[in-house]
This record gives structure tokens, C-alpha cells and sequence, in this order.
């Protein structure tokens, strides 16, 4: 009787039989969809029913198609990013018989995503017909894909390659796309209001890389701005613009008001938009998705029609600016000097106070600020106990896992909430979940600080950037200036494996080696944790390097060492970290000088004369010799003592004994600071070098100083920046050029050696290749000690770099074809370097460079004799 009842009310399983599965058969065929500019690649799977599945679709559409159901639309949900796009380009082109100056080609890339109202009417109100670029897709990719200097580059920098080119075959009369380094204030809180490195500096890398704009077939425009000056813009647009008499700066100046008219009425459409959803959201308890990324992840092609699975998983869909307006973030644990992330972080905060929003971040591969970003974004959520997701984009364009991880948010979302209610059943009559405030970003943080007292009791540790400099010398200085300094070693891969533990493995490969060095000392039990403090420098700028000590003050939190006071040394950065207990006095700065001054110079000599010498270590002897008696004239801080040994240096090493001298191959040295001067991070890179039988050429470590303060000069003059930080950087240079004086002339008179070439040169050897205006990273300097080599014949290079260091994909990789056009036999070899870089392929890099290099020398030894 029981059995009979279960067999009754048992439902019937919707599985097949043994019988059905013996005749089930599928077939598969493959087509495009067709219906919009995605053209997506269908699967459709044809069951023996006749029945139809369809995989490869981005959205519904293409599965009607195929099918021939049509879906119920009737609760479809609200796509703003569609609605962004859409309405971004939709701006009326001048006529032809209108367009007194032709027709200009804008591509629709990086920053136009951002500001394409403000170019369309400045260039249409001066009498410019605006083309836009297609439409990306694969095809437009592969059209420029043979002109892309650096595979590593993010996939939408990849994509401007084709935009161009497809304007150069329209034969538009010219070509505009600026180099944006700032964009408008939005977060008045906010340190800086820079843009990402390629969005800078892409365009000098289409300059040089693309020949018929190099050779001037198609005219080019790509001035440098400052979108949050008015005046400034004017101002550049004036000198681009000069060729046409006619274009008055009465002309410009009204068409730069209007074109901000046009993008401010732009943004607020979007806001408006937004306002509208969101209030639909909170009346009707509905869902929506914050898509956030920067703007040209609006780009199909680049997002891969991610907005479109979003609102079929029941979600409406809107994107970070258009949201991130409704809070200004301060007190975070980054430096906020992004603008596309500051709005990021807000857009976060929003969504964290706000129980029908959820986030999703979108992070293209290879993207070197997203380590700092993604940290940031995923700490506010998750202080207020929302869920953060992530998804990495690239040319590949896996829609099933993407689906996947949506569907999980969705469903975890969902749980989240039914617990919340379960557990807030006595808070009824409120409709929305209370979130405890677990995060406050507007909270002061309270870091340990390196206070006056510590200075008399705590060990100082530093990492180790350049032996040569630091060993002995700036080590000294520090010690002078009344700090217990250790500095950490020279080589350590110990220290790179303990940063992998503590940093976010996409972070800068220096920061990864620099922060793993300080947590191994920490660890090692050698410090009296109480008594102990750690050091870190950090350049500034738009470069990632400036959120070292951000990334230093999580890692020694999650290492267990919070306790631990972070002593912050920057050039340009406005710093993170307060200590009272250091400072830079005259007599420090300038026992600092010759500390460098000294390891400039050893660089400089020992390096050229070791390769040659007559007896095994009799260089390195010489060295030892006299690096003692500078570590004593560092104590005693005597400029005129410093003469008299440079001058001594310079005569020993100039006549040491050698063999052969000159017959090897010189090989010059550059990249990124730390990578370029640390064994750790580029595995000794001048004991290759000289094992290979060549000879390194590492240029001088106070160049890098020079260009910093040369920096805010331009600044001054081209973007209407600070006239008193134009003043101070003079004052440096000149002061610094003083002290190098009677050194350049003992250089120069020697036999062996090269003097010294003022940063105003290098400035303007530069400028012929690659403009001023760069200013992220090593920036125009690393192009110009390339050409600073090639002029001193010495035309084998190694270019060093992290892996996705965005301003070396610009001035490192992005100048190299443009250098070996205008110098002939030049030899050069990017490497990059990171945790999970081949030693192996770096080696053979360097051989293959090494065997070129060789050959080269031969030659030139042959046909002098």
C-alpha cells in the first residue's frame, strides 16, 4: 500500500529514459549572427526533436534569430550603458560645403569615451568636418595590428591602432587625438586629477609607429592638455591650430567655451538618466548593476556585450559616472589621483550605501593601476558587507565564464538578502536591509608614526634600489643625519617570493621587490618589532609607483606588523604617511649630494674600466680603496674634499691597467629606475652583461632628480601650472649643475670617460623624438638617455621594465621603432621583468642582443683598421 502511494505521488523525472537516450542524437552548425556591430559567432545545437540551443549569443537576439521564438520583453530591464554609447556619438558632422578646413578624423578610443562632445564642437565650431572611426570590431583590430610596438599593452591602447588606420584609408585631411594628462576636478578632495599613463601619452606612440602620420601623408594633431584649465586649453589648441591663419584665438577661445557647454549638458543627460533608474529601483525594490570601469569600457568590442548578459540575468544596468556624483570619497587608504578611478571609489561607496545597487568592475588585462584600484574598490565593499566582483577582459572574449560569475553574484545576492531578512524580521515596517557601517572612508585613519623620539631609538630599514649609491655612502648620510639605517641586500629573491605573499601580484614588480625585502627583515626576528621602522621612496606623478606606501601600509598590516611606523620619501607625490620625526636638513641634503655625486661617478668609471683590466680584480680593488675614503668624506660632509677625491678617482681609473681597452661592446642600461639599478630585480644585469664580454653604460642616478624638477618647468609653461614650482625646479637644476661642474671638466679631460650632459640637453634631444609632455614614469627621460647613448656610439641597449609598466610601453617599447630609423645600427632589446618573467628568455634576449652587439664591433674594429 505505501509503495503504491510513493509510485503515485512520485512527480515523473524530467530526465530521459534509457530508451529515448538511445536514439538521442545532436548536430551542430556554425553562423554569425549579423544583427548588430558584435556579429557574434553562433553554435546552434540541433537535438533529434528538432528543438535548437544557441550558445555564443550576447544577448537574446541572436537566439530569436535562430530559433524563431521570440522572447517576452515585457520586463526587460534598463541597459544605460546602451543608452551612453548611443547617445555619446550621436552629435551632427558639420556639412561638407560647411567644412572650410576639410575633414578631421577623430578615433573613437580611450579618452574620446570621455570627452567626445567637448572635441566634436571645438573642431566643428572652428569649421572642421568631425569623421568619426568605425565602429570597433575584430576586423578594425587586425587592420593596425602590425603597427602595435608592445604586446603587453592593454586591448583597448591595442584597438586605437586600427581606429587610425581606418581614418588614414577614409583619406580624412587630418587626424586629431590629444594627449589629455589632466582631466576637469571632480572630487575637490581628491590629491590629483590625472589620467591613466596610455590615455596620456597614446598618441606619441601612433606618432611614431604608424608611418604615413611619421612620413606626414595624413596631418596629425596631438597637443598636450589640461582639460582643467580653460586657458591652458586654449592655449595649446592655439599652437596646434597655428597653421591655419584664419583660426583666430578669439575663435578658439569661444569654441573651447562651447565644447565644455556640450560636455557638461552631455554628463548631465547621463545623470539625469540615472536619476530617473534609481528611483525606479527604490519605489519598485528592483536590482541594478553599476558597471564600473574607465569610460572606454563602454566600447562593445572592449566589454564584449557584458551589459547585455547583465540585464538578461534580471538586472538593470548602469555605469560609475553616472552614480559617482553622489558621493565625494576621502580618507581612503590609496592615493586618490585618478580621476576614471576616483569615480571608481565613489561609485563604490554609492553602491555600498545603497541596498538596490550592486557592482561589477571590469579590469583589462595588463592594466598596471588596477592593482591599486581593484584593493581599493573591494575594501569599501566589503566593509559594508556587499559583495565585490571583478572580471578581467581582453581580445578573448569568454562570454560562458562571464555568465557564470554573474549568475553566482545573482545568486549569492539573493541569499545574502533572505538571510538579512530572516535576521531583521523585527525592523518590518523598513524595506530596505540596514548595513552596519563597518567602513567609513570619511574616518581618519590612524597609522603609527614616525614621531622625533623614534628617531634616537628605532632601526630604520631601507630597501636596496642602487648598491653603488647607497652601500657606503647614502647609508653614511642617513647615519650623519642621526638615523640607525640598515640597508637591506643587494641580492635577495627571497624577498620577491614574500611580496608575492603581501602585494597584489599585478602591483609594480619594484613595489612587489621593495615591499617583500622590507616584510622579510620584519620577519626574519634579527629587529626589535617595537624599535623598528621601515622606509620607503616613491616618485610621484601619474605613475602607480606613487601608492607604494599605500601598498606598504596593507601589507605590513596583513604580515602582522601594524605597529609598524612607514617613513615616506617622495619626489612630487604629496605623501601618505606623516613623520614628524624626519627631516631634510641643509647639512643632510647636502651630504646626500655627494653621496649620490660619489656613486654617480664609481658607476662611471668602474664600469668602464673593469671590463679591460690587465689584472682580475684589480678594478674592484681601486673601488673598495676609494669607497672607504668617501664614506669618510660623506661624514665630514666637505664639497671641497670631494673634489679633491673625484679628481684622484678619476686619474686612478683613467690609468689603471687594462687589456684591449675599448674592444668590447657598450651596452647602455635604462628603464625603470629600480629595475634598472637593483641586481634583485634585474638579475645583475651588468655582471651579465660583462660575462657576455661586454661593457654596461648605466647612466647617472642624479639624472632622474634633474629630470623631476625640469618637469615642473614644462608644466609651468605649457598646462598654466604652479610659476613657483617652475622657480624651485630652476634653483635645483642649477644648483645641482654647479656641484657637477668641476666634475664634467675632470670627465672630460680624461682619456677613458664622457662628461656629464645637462638635463636642458637631454631635454632637447629628446623633443625630436617623443614630446616633453610626458611625464608618467621615467616619462621623455628614458627616451632621452637612449639618445643620450646613441650620441656616445654606444648603440646596444637594454630596455628595462616591469611587466605592464604603462609609461614604458610609451617611451620604452612605443620610441624604439622611431630610434633605430633615425640611428642607424641601433641595438636595442625591451625586457620585461617580473615574478613570473623567464631568467632563462631574459638571458637569451640579452645573448641575442649581446651576439648583434658583436658583430657590430667587429665591423666597426675592422673597417677602422
Amino acid at each position: 500500500m505505501t509503495e503504491t502511494l510513493l509510485e503515485h505521488n512520485r512527480a515523473k523525472s524530467s530526465l530521459m529514459g534509457l530508451d529515448e537516450l538511445d536514439h538521442f542524437t545532436t548536430q551542430k552548425e556554425f553562423t554569425r549572427c549579423g544583427l548588430c556591430e558584435n556579429n557574434c559567432a553562433l553554435t546552434v545545437t540541433i537535438f533529434n526533436d528538432g528543438s535548437k540551443f544557441v550558445t555564443g549569443n550576447r544577448c537574446e537576439r541572436g537566439a530569436e534569430k535562430v530559433t524563431k521564438i521570440k522572447f517576452d520583453r515585457s520586463n526587460q530591464k534598463e541597459n544605460l550603458v546602451d543608452y551612453k554609447y548611443k547617445k555619446l556619438f550621436k552629435f551632427k558632422a558639420l556639412a561638407k560645403r560647411d567644412a572650410v578646413h576639410g575633414i578631421i578624423g577623430v578615433p573613437r578610443v580611450l579618452n574620446m569615451y570621455e570627452n567626445y562632445p567637448l572635441w566634436h564642437t571645438i573642431l566643428t565650431d572652428l569649421g572642421f568636418r568631425v569623421q568619426l572611426s568605425p565602429k570597433s570590431d575584430k576586423k578594425l583590430f587586425e587592420k593596425g595590428i602590425e603597427t602595435i610596438p608592445s604586446d603587453t599593452v592593454c586591448y583597448p591602447a591595442k584597438m586605437v591602432h586600427g581606429h587610425i588606420q581606418s581614418l588614414i584609408d577614409r583619406k580624412v585631411d587630418a587626424i586629431f587625438y590629444p594627449s589629455v594628462i589632466y582631466e576637469q576636478i571632480e572630487n575637490s578632495k581628491a590629491p590629483n586629477h590625472y589620467n591613466c599613463p596610455i590615455v596620456q601619452s597614446y598618441p606619441e606612440v601612433i606618432e611614431k609607429n604608424m608611418d604615413p602620420i611619421r612620413n606626414g601623408e595624413v596631418k596629425y594633431f596631438h597637443p598636450f592638455v589640461n582639460l582643467a584649465d580653460h586657458e591652458s586649453v586654449v592655449k595649446s589648441l592655439i599652437k596646434a591650430f597655428s597653421e591655419y591663419e584664419d583660426i583666430t584665438a578669439e575663435d578658439i577661445q569661444n569654441a573651447v567655451e562651447h565644447g565644455y557647454q556640450a560636455l557638461a549638458d552631455f554628463k548631465q543627460d547621463l545623470q539625469d538618466k540615472a536619476d530617473e533608474l534609481l528611483s525606479t529601483l527604490a519605489l519598485k525594490g528592483e536590482k541594478a548593476i553599476v558597471l564600473s570601469g574607465r569610460p572606454y569600457h563602454l566600447d562593445p568590442e572592449i566589454n564584449h556585450g557584458i551589459a547585455n548578459i547583465i540585464t538578461q540575468e534580471g538586472f538593470h544596468v548602469l555605469t560609475e559616472d553616472m552614480v559617482a556624483g553622489l558621493e565625494e570619497v576621502s580618507g581612503l587608504r590609496v592615493v586618490n589621483q585618478w580621476v576614471y578611478h576616483s569615480r571608481l571609489y565613489a561609485a563604490a561607496k554609492v553602491v555600498s550605501k545603497n541596498p538596490n545597487l550592486e557592482l561589477v568592475q571590469l579590469n583589462s588585462f595588463g592594466c598596471g593601476l588596477d592593482a591599486v584600484t581593484t584593493d581599493q574598490v573591494e575594501e569599501i565593499m566589503r566593509g559594508h558587507n556587499k559583495l565585490y566582483t571583478v572580471l578581467k577582459i581582453d581580445e578573448g572574449s569568454n562570454l560562458g565564464a562571464i555568465r557564470i560569475r554573474l549568475r553566482s553574484l545573482k545568486a549569492a545576492v539573493e541569499e545574502r538578502d533572505k538571510k538579512f531578512k530572516k535576521a531583521n524580521l523585527d525592523h518590518i515596517f523598513n524595506q530596505a536591509p540596514q548595513f552596519d557601517n563597518q567602513f567609513d572612508e570619511e574616518e581618519e585613519r590612524k597609522e603609527p608614526v614616525f614621531t622625533k623620539e623614534m628617531k634616537k631609538t628605532h632601526t630604520l630599514l631601507m630597501p636596496m634600489l642602487s648598491p653603488i649609491h647607497q652601500n657606503g655612502l647614502i647609508e653614511e648620510a642617513f647615519k650623519h643625519a642621526g638615523y640607525n639605517v640598515v640597508i637591506l641586500p643587494a641580492m635577495d629573491r627571497k624577498a620577491v617570493d614574500v611580496g608575492l605573499k603581501f602585494v597584489h601580484n599585478d602591483a609594480c614588480y619594484p613595489a612587489i621587490i621593495s615591499i617583500g625585502q622590507l616584510i622579510e627583515a620584519l620577519q626574519s626576528g634579527e629587529y626589535d618589532l617595537d624599535n623598528t621602522s621601515v622606509m620607503m621612496t616613491q616618485t610621484g606623478g601619474g605613475c602607480r609607483a606613487t601608492n607604494y606606501i599605500p601598498l606598504l601600509r596593507k601589507a605590513l598590516k596583513d604580515a602582522g606588523f601594524p605597529q609598524v611606523p612607514v617613513v615616506s620619501i617622495s619626489m612630487g607625490n604629496q605623501g601618505t604617511e606623516e613623520t614628524p620625526g624626519w627631516s631634510l636638513t641643509y647639512s643632510f641634503v647636502k651630504r646626500l649630494l655627494i653621496s649620490v655625486l660619489y656613486g654617480d661617478l664609481f658607476e662611471r668609471v668602474l664600469y668602464r674600466v673593469r671590463p679591460y683590466e690587465a689584472v682580475s680584480g684589480s678594478a674592484n680593488a681601486l673601488y673598495d680603496k676609494w669607497l672607504e675614503i668617501a664614506r669618510k668624506n660623506v661624514r665630514s660632509g666637505s664639497y671641497f674634499e670631494f673634489n679633491h677625491n673625484m679628481k684622484r678617482i678619476i686619474k686612478e681609473f683613467d690609468t689603471l691597467e687594462t687589456v684591449d681597452f675599448g674592444q668590447k661592446p657598450r651596452v647602455g642600461v635604462v628603464g625603470e629606475i629600480l629595475v634598472k639599478y637593483a641586481p634583485t630585480a634585474n638579475n645583475d644585469i651588468v655582471a651579465i652583461i660583462e660575462n657576455e664580454g661586454g661593457e654596461a653604460v648605466v647612466p647617472d642616478l642624479i639624472g632622474f632628480m634633474n629630470y623631476s624638477l625640469f618637469n615642473q618647468i614644462w608644466k609651468a609653461d605649457e598646462l598654466n601650472m604652479s610659476q613657483k614650482a617652475k622657480r624651485f625646479a630652476k634653483l635645483g637644476i642649477d644648483a645641482i649643475n654647479l656641484l657637477e661642474k668641476p666634475m664634467n671638466k675632470a670627465l672630460e679631460k680624461s682619456e677613458r670617460f664622457e662628461g656629464i650632459e645637462s638635463i636642458y640637453d637631454i631635454a632637447e634631444g629628446a623633443s625630436k623624438i617623443i614630446s616633453i609632455g610626458n611625464h608618467t614614469g621615467e616619462g621623455w627621460f628614458l627616451t632621452g638617455e637612449m639618445i643620450e647613448l646613441l650620441n656616445n656610439d654606444v648603440k646596444n641597449i637594454v630596455c628595462l621594465q616591469p611587466f605592464g609598466c604603462l609609461p614604458n610601453h610609451i617611451v620604452g617599447k612605443g620610441m624604439v621603432k622611431e630610434l633605430r630609423r633615425q640611428y642607424k645600427g641601433a641595438n636595442i632589446a625591451p625586457i620585461d621583468y617580473d615574478p613570473g618573467s623567464s631568467e632563462v628568455n631574459q638571458l637569451n634576449r640579452i645573448r641575442l642582443m649581446m651576439t648583434t652587439a658583436k658583430k657590430m664591433q667587429k665591423a666597426t674594429l675592422t673597417s677602422a683598421n
